[in-house]
């Protein structure tokens, strides 16, 4: 039951980790304060447009806004530790990385280790009722095994066959069934997170492949892979959007929260 507890744990602050780093990726760059006034302004620029043209976007912005945020002092506090962590160790070995392995090298681990989480995003859509991304998922898997050497190429994505991939988690089932996103977490290590995605890690931490390593392979080999994938996603990152969200900001905290809870909310709309 002890190793089974260290080997979740392990497991589970590797994959989050991971999982902040994609959202980022796609993360616009926040402008807390222009977004108040927005706000302000549409507020009152709005009182003479019907309620059926301006009501969702209102709503969506306002969800932006307000988050729940009661552990701030606590939030801010690991925020802190969370940055250096990543200028002095994260940023440095991902580098190092970067200048050993090839780009074409990396994309290829990355393909491959896509491939086998196959499962996460499939269970996902069907919980989700989005069957055609589930059949999508299955061909994807299908092709880039046998014709991508195992997942290592992506034909599926070629402009020929066009079929996206599907990035479900059980973060975002969740909110589809109508769970709150709870109180904002900023976890040590992985990062910005709420109390919906937290328990959503866990859901997918169970579907993913990855994880079965524990069992059949000893910790320290599926910890090794998990650090590999998130070393080498943070290589291919050329714009290097952590430091893109925080660096221009007035407030970073503020600043990575909002792109992270923007992110999250396009997702699940998606």
């Amino acid at each position: 039951m002890g190793k089974f507890s260290v080997t979740f744990f392990v497991l589970l602050i590797t994959v989050c980790f991971y999982k902040v780093t994609v959202y980022a990726e796609s993360a616009p760059v926040p402008e807390p304060q222009a977004k108040e006034i927005a706000v302000e302004e549409k507020g009152t620029a709005d009182l003479n447009v019907p309620e059926s043209e301006s009501q969702e976007p209102l709503n969506v912005e306002l969800e932006v806004n307000f988050i729940n945020d009661p552990l701030q002092p606590y939030n801010r506090s690991i925020f802190v530790f969370n940055d250096k962590l990543y200028y002095y160790f994260m940023k440095p070995v991902s580098n190092g990385y970067k200048t050993v392995v090839h780009e074409k090298v990396r994309l290829s681990i990355r393909n491959f280790l896509s491939n086998i989480r196959m499962p996460v995003r499939f269970v996902n859509c069907v919980l989700q009722g989005k069957i055609e991304g589930a059949s999508t998922e299955l061909a994807r898997f299908v092709i880039n095994s046998i014709f991508g050497l195992g997942g290592f190429f992506d034909p599926a994505s070629s402009a020929e066959l066009n079929l996206k991939k599907y990035n479900e988690d059980f973060g975002q089932t969740l909110a589809k069934c109508g769970i709150g996103a709870g109180p904002y977490i900023e976890w040590p290590i992985i990062g910005p997170c709420n109390v919906r995605d937290t328990v959503g890690y866990v859901g997918d931490i169970a579907l993913n492949p990855i994880s079965l390593l524990s069992f059949f392979a000893g910790q320290i080999t599926s910890f090794g892979v998990n650090a590999v994938d998130y070393t080498n996603e943070v290589s291919i990152d050329k714009g290097d959007t952590y430091e893109s969200i925080t660096k221009p900001a007035i407030d970073p905290y503020i600043a990575l929260q909002d792109a992270y809870t923007q992110n999250r909310i396009k997702n699940i709309k998606e």
